[in-house]
């Protein structure tokens, strides 16, 4: 009857072993932390904000909602043309804030504008 058994391994291949996993453990690493600190140039991100947007519809009217966070009902412009709206806006740093320097930012400032084929 024949067994199976475990190579026995010596130390020297167990540390290499582990040597090996923190290796790639520290590559995974790197590979999240440079992404997370990764940042489009500023004429990208004022095209990037797209509000999310909820239509709904009852008997009587159409009701959209926007998730808007720190924009001013004055920062707000609403226009149809040909069944198209059109929301266009912007959200502005508070001037505090300007003066800081920051190491991450992911709050978003500036522009947006959403556009949305009203039903005929």
């Amino acid at each position: 009857m024949a067994f199976n058994l475990p190579r026995i391994r010596n130390k020297s291949e167990l540390q290499n072993n582990s040597n090996k996993r923190s290796y790639i453990d520290d590559v995974f690493n790197n590979f999240f932390n440079e992404i997370a600190s990764f940042s489009y140039p500023s004429s990208y991100n004022d095209r990037m904000l797209s509000p999310r947007t909820d239509i709904m519809e009852n008997d009587s009217e159409y009701n959209l909602e926007m998730e808007l966070p720190g924009v001013t009902q004055d920062n707000i412009d609403l226009k149809i043309d040909s069944n198209i709206l059109t929301i266009e806006g912007k959200k502005e740093q508070s001037s505090e804030k300007k003066d800081h320097n920051y190491h991450m930012q992911e709050r978003y400032y500036g522009s947006f504008y959403r556009s949305i084929s009203l039903p005929s």
